[in-house]
């Protein structure tokens, strides 16, 4: 008999598994085409159509998985978060309904992806059920009994009250380079597009203090007017969101809150690493999304460092799980997502007289992508199963060559219309990486940001950040062999064995899961060749 997990607010996902293994991780997103998006806060539908999609999705499940009814189902409860009566006895027919911890899903949903028998683990992110910060001690060797305890956590305070997503992101809200957005939604896009501004600035040392206390003092969604303001009379800058900070004064506000967060979370994590010197470590939360520490905490600490491909709270209904499966051997989630949901719609498409003589259709021949690649087309690519995750790896994603002069610009403003100075991701077969990278081993899920080689950063200019770093994604053949193969001969071709690897959506949307928004996008944007499963568009100028 199956059982199943179900997280319901921000980044809502379902999670489908039977015979001990996970047959599918269903991101809510992917099916509303509204990023971020919950079931019941948080870009949630209306009424109407949550009911709908309460309705629809257990009975998509049922359909596509041919599970006919569940053991146990496992969810968070919270009054703000979700109606248990309603969402699960009604729509998800279980005989147990079991409670999870938010940052225990975290943490388990983390360390059963590594490679690990033992880890010390931080989870940290906005706060959940169970607080902000947490700290685990993991060992997949033990019973579950022993687990149980170990898994729980191991600071005096097990919920540590110190919330560094809120007041990173929050800075956001006043840099005019930085889209403005409501707060309850810039909540949840903000922290990646101040990490890409951030290296543009400098850390000013006078104010590190100051952004430090700001930290420690907790601001949230009724304080943090008062609060910042206050920080703004310390360092004599005025935070008005009507009136927002721009040029190199904002560069730097994002570079020193850079520095506090990393600073505030070495605060609590370095007496745990010292007191742990032997066990790799897990970061997860949605915190862990955040590259720049990541790397730090790896290079500055010299050791083994796993951040996840689904850190933030789309992993928590597989963290559900896998807390409960305890598997022995590292589970592999990154394409465990959904097929293209409506792949059966592309004959009648390529019939369609709207299509006729727009486009050229074809069957992929990796020969001709590449050519392509290197004639400076732009290639956005939809086939197998998605990703779990925030970040495409191949299989939603955007591809072209990263040493054409200004195609991060390109991309930016003609393609993903988003904002000038955000980073585009290199991926790279595992073999190659320390060729154009400061980096040795995997960086699978984009997790670090190593630098650039100083000799391939004039040939890898749509890549490397300002600061000389790139997010980059290392590939083997037995973890994608489509996209390795397409490095292999791209290399053999052009010299160069690195590709740029966007996500596959707009500005504001999630990752794409449908054929109707591939040609959305495809039609709309200087996107100019679209590779769907075995099909391959081009545009006829």
């Amino acid at each position: 008999m199956a059982n199943i997990s179900f997280y319901g607010s921000h980044n809502s996902a379902y999670v489908v598994e039977e015979g001990g293994k996970i047959l599918m991780v269903l991101e809510v997103e992917r099916f509303l085409n509204s990023k971020n998006s919950g079931m019941a806060q948080y870009q949630c539908p209306k009424n109407a159509d949550l009911i709908f999609l309460a309705k629809m999705i257990p009975a998509w499940l049922k359909k596509k998985l041919g599970v006919t009814e569940y053991d146990k189902c496992y969810y968070i409860n919270s009054d703000v978060i979700m109606d248990k009566t309603y969402f699960l006895e009604k729509e998800i027919e279980c005989n147990e309904y079991i409670d999870v911890k938010h940052h225990e899903a975290h943490a388990a949903g983390c360390f059963y992806q590594s490679p690990y028998q033992d880890a010390l683990v931080f989870s940290f992110d906005g706060g959940g059920n169970d607080g902000f910060f947490n700290v685990y001690l993991a060992n997949r060797e033990k019973s579950v009994e022993v687990l149980q305890q170990v898994i729980n956590p191991i600071h005096n305070n097990p919920h540590i009250h110190h919330d560094l997503g809120f007041p990173y992101m929050i800075f956001a809200h006043y840099l005019e380079d930085i889209n403005q957005e409501v707060l309850g939604w810039g909540n949840l896009v903000y922290p990646g597009k101040i990490m890409g501004l951030a290296p543009y600035g400098k850390v000013r040392p006078e104010w590190l203090p100051d952004f430090m206390q700001f930290y420690r003092e907790k601001p949230c969604g009724v304080t943090y007017v008062e609060k910042i303001q206050e920080l703004g009379k310390k360092i004599s800058i005025l935070f008005d969101e009507k009136h927002r900070i721009k040029g190199e004064l904002a560069y730097d506000i994002a570079a020193t809150s850079q520095r506090a967060f990393e600073d505030s979370f070495l605060e609590v994590a370095k007496p745990w690493m010292e007191k742990y010197p032997d066990l790799p470590v897990c970061i997860t939360g949605g915190c862990g999304l955040n590259i720049i520490l990541n790397t730090r905490i790896k290079q500055e600490f010299n050791r083994d460092v796993f951040v996840g491909p689904n850190p933030n709270d789309c992993g928590i209904a597989a963290g559900m799980m896998l807390h409960q499966l305890r598997p022995q051997e590292p589970v592999d989630l990154t394409y465990s997502g959904t097929e293209i949901l409506d792949l059966d719609t592309i004959p009648a498409r390529i019939q369609n007289e709207d299509f006729t003589g727009q486009f050229t259709t074809t069957y992929v021949n990796v020969d001709e992508v590449v050519d392509d690649l290197i004639n400076g087309e732009i290639v956005g690519v939809a086939r197998g199963r998605a990703e779990h995750g925030p970040r495409a790896l191949g299989n939603r994603s955007i591809l072209c060559d990263p040493s054409i002069p200004n195609m991060k610009d390109i991309l930016n403003h003609k393609v993903k219309h988003r904002e000038w100075y955000r980073p585009f991701a290199p991926v790279v077969r595992l073999e190659d990486v320390s060729t154009y990278f400061e980096w040795e081993g995997e960086s699978r899920w984009m997790s670090f940001c190593p630098l650039v080689k100083e000799e391939w950063k004039d040939k890898l200019t749509a890549i490397t950040h300002v600061d000389g770093t790139a997010r980059v994604q290392t590939v083997t053949r037995e973890q994608n062999e489509w996209l390795y193969d397409l490095l292999t001969k791209f290399n053999e071709k052009r010299g160069i064995g690195v590709l740029l690897n966007t996500s596959f959506n707009v500005n504001g949307k999630p990752v794409l899961s449908t054929v109707e928004d591939a040609f959305n996008i495809f039609k709309k944007t200087e996107l100019s060749r679209l590779l769907i499963e075995d099909y391959y568009f081009k545009k006829n100028n």
